[in-house]
């Protein structure tokens, strides 16, 4: 994934009116685009965009506002003008501008991403310096173009980033008794293998929710231990690299041990699973998992009933990514 550099927005105020707010819509302009950035697009590395405001007096009670943004290279991305008929102050002009202010630079960082990507792509289908033709003058007067090497040229291959995440979640899920579910913590690492491909091996312990059979003097609490492998497909949102969310779609198997204080089964399951992982920062993020299957194992365990032949599960946790 392509790395976009991005730098910080400077804002500017200026009121050709009174404007007796102005302090005020400055601070607000400024917090509203304190987490903007724009994409770097000089090589001065102290260059900055810039959000400029003009402030006027249309009509008694009405002000407009023109506003312009600038790359750091001091070219206009974008212009607008905004108006407020009714209270006539510097601040819900300020605050409708930052509003606008972020839309525009949150499109100019997608797009610049997206064309990054696209150059990236582009690079990848040349191929190799040692493949590619050259010219050889056989005789005064003709050339002849020939292949430094006999086989066709290899596109050339952009590694992929290979990251591992260690985390650990808490679930609820059935399947383990007929009656009642399991609750309980399960650590997990996320292995990529391959371009968008990641391995996800997990470790089950928790305990059941209710007693089991709940309506006899002789019914006790459950506990399982156990693991679980899927693999899954990785598709990130559209957004710069380190942020933003990742959705994996998945496929896998788990297999446990239900256990009470007299007695043990085996359980087992087989089904897709999604996760949905959100970064926050410094390559940690939350995890929402969920996950649906077939109960490979029914046999009826502390109780006359047969299980279900559906098992689903819901996971909440925190991963940190490791690059």
């Amino acid at each position: 994934m392509s790395v976009v550099d991005a730098v910080i927005v400077d804002t500017v105020i200026e009121a050709q009116s009174d404007c007796s707010d102005r302090a005020r819509a400055e601070a607000l302009l400024v917090s509203s685009l304190a987490a903007s950035r724009g994409p770097r697009r000089s090589n001065d590395g102290d260059g900055r965009w810039r959000l400029a405001m003009r402030v006027a007096s249309v009509a008694p009670g009405i002000k407009a506002a023109d506003a312009r943004i600038q790359d750091d290279r001091g070219r206009i991305v974008a212009e607008r003008t905004v108006s407020d008929r009714t209270t006539g102050s510097c601040v819900a002009l300020a605050r409708a501008v930052g509003a606008w202010a972020q839309i525009v630079l949150d499109d100019e960082l997608v797009r610049e991403h997206e064309e990054a990507e696209q150059r990236e792509r582009e690079a990848a289908r040349l191929p190799p310096p040692e493949s590619r033709p050259i010219k050889v003058i056989t005789q005064p007067g003709a050339e002849q173009p020939v292949d430094a090497d006999d086989g066709p040229g290899e596109r050339r291959h952009v590694p992929s980033e290979h990251t591992f995440e260690v985390g650990t979640s808490l679930f609820l899920r059935n399947g383990a008794a007929a009656t009642g579910g399991m609750f309980g913590v399960s650590p997990f690492v996320t292995i990529t293998f391959a371009d968008k491909w990641v391995v996800r091996p997990a470790l089950m312990y928790g305990t059941s929710t209710s007693r089991v059979p709940p309506d006899q003097s002789n019914s006790e609490n459950l506990s399982l231990f156990g693991g679980r492998l899927d693999v899954c497909r990785r598709m990130p949102g559209n957004y710069i690299d380190h942020r933003g969310i990742e959705f994996d779609a998945c496929m896998g198997g788990d297999a446990a041990r239900v256990a009470s204080d007299r007695d043990a089964t085996a359980r087992g399951s087989i089904g897709p699973s999604a996760v949905l992982r959100g970064e926050l920062g410094h390559n940690f993020g939350l995890e929402i998992r969920s996950m649906v299957g077939v109960n490979l194992s029914r046999a009826p365990f502390m109780s006359a009933e047969e299980l279900s032949p559906f098992v689903a599960a819901a996971e909440l946790g925190a991963s940190v990514r490791f690059r």
